[in-house]
C-alpha cells in the first residue's frame, strides 16, 4: 500500500519540462548553424521541433487529465 508522499511522487511526470528543455537547446543550435554558420541542419531542426511539441503535449496532457 502507498503512503500519500509515495503516491504523490509517483504521480509527478518530468518527462514533459526536460524534454521541453533539451529540445529548445536542440533548436536553437539548429537555427544558429542554419542561419549564422550557413550549414544547415534541416533534419536536426525537424527532429528537435518535434521533440519540442512532443514534451508541450506531454506538459498539457498531465494538466489537463487531473
Amino acid at each position: 500500500m502507498k503512503t500519500e508522499t509515495t503516491k504523490k511522487f509517483s504521480e509527478r511526470n518530468y518527462f514533459g519540462p526536460i524534454m521541453i528543455f533539451i529540445s529548445s537547446i536542440g533548436v536553437g543550435y539548429a537555427l544558429v548553424n542554419q542561419y549564422v554558420y550557413e550549414k544547415p541542419k534541416s533534419e536536426m531542426l525537424l527532429m528537435m521541433s518535434c521533440f519540442f511539441l512532443a514534451g508541450v503535449f506531454s506538459v498539457l496532457r498531465t494538466k489537463y487529465s487531473k
